[in-house]
């Protein structure tokens, strides 16, 4: 349930995955320790420009609507559920409308385009085995991220943001307009659903590090939501790039 609870707050908030490909069942490299490296950095802040699908804002607006009349039945029966027509009337779509949703959630838009927006500063302190970040700006938000190197894991506000898949694209057909290898890396917590969206308190985070082969420059996307009460109380959301 938790899951897809924080699936309707992703989708409302437009915290999608349309930079992570899923590479899947990959070991972890020692990429990651070449790409932090110590010192003062010169970063470049970074957006995506895109055209937003009408189709995918109209069903998203479907299933943010059920979510809120049926939050009791997702709150209390949704776990043990088995008939798979309840769960698609209770979240408003046809099993067509759901199976044409996810395909166009993992459908890469041609028309997005990885932009610059500005420059700050970033610098990377080794302590051990941790890593921690000090930046200018928007990089502030990073101020309290570690990176413990000898469990390749991130940690936020002391929130262990954990492994969840290596993600890949061999082609240029992504954001990034290049071919790029990394790790995607993911916390979610529902503390409270009550008995309705309004009652909702959670917090998701997810936390991208990549290469871009073209050019062979470091990618960082960082993104942090947190609901109380059914209310966006905190967001981060941090795109950008380093040599």
């Amino acid at each position: 349930m938790k899951s897809i609870v924080l699936l309707l707050i992703s989708v409302a908030f437009f915290t999608g995955n349309a930079y992570c490909q899923n590479a899947g069942g990959q070991e972890f490299g020692e990429d990651i320790k070449t790409w932090l490296k110590e010192g003062e950095h010169k970063v470049e802040l970074m957006g995506v420009k895109a055209t937003v699908n009408p189709r995918m804002m109209e069903l998203t607006s479907k299933m943010l609507k059920a979510a809120e009349k049926n939050a009791a039945w997702i709150k209390d029966s949704m776990a043990t559920a088995t008939d798979s027509s309840v769960m698609f009337e209770k979240f408003g779509l046809t099993k067509a409308e759901y199976y044409e949703y996810i395909a166009l959630n993992n459908t890469t838009t041609t028309n997005q385009q990885w932009i610059k927006t500005g420059d700050e500063k970033l610098v990377i302190k080794r302590k051990k085995n941790t890593l921690s970040f000090q930046g200018t700006g928007q990089l502030k938000v990073l101020d309290s991220l570690k990176f413990n190197i000898l469990l390749n894991e991130p940690i936020y506000g002391g929130k262990e943001i954990e492994f969840a898949h290596k993600s890949e694209s061999a082609e240029n057909s992504n954001p990034f307009n290049s071919p790029w290898t990394g790790y995607h890396y993911s916390y979610e917590n529902v503390e409270d659903i009550g008995t309705g969206v309004s009652d909702m308190s959670a917090t998701t985070i997810s936390f991208d590090i990549g290469q871009l082969k073209s050019n062979g420059k470091i990618i960082l996307l960082f993104m942090m939501y947190q609901v109380e009460l059914g209310k966006l109380t905190h967001k981060a959301t941090l795109f950008c790039q380093f040599d």
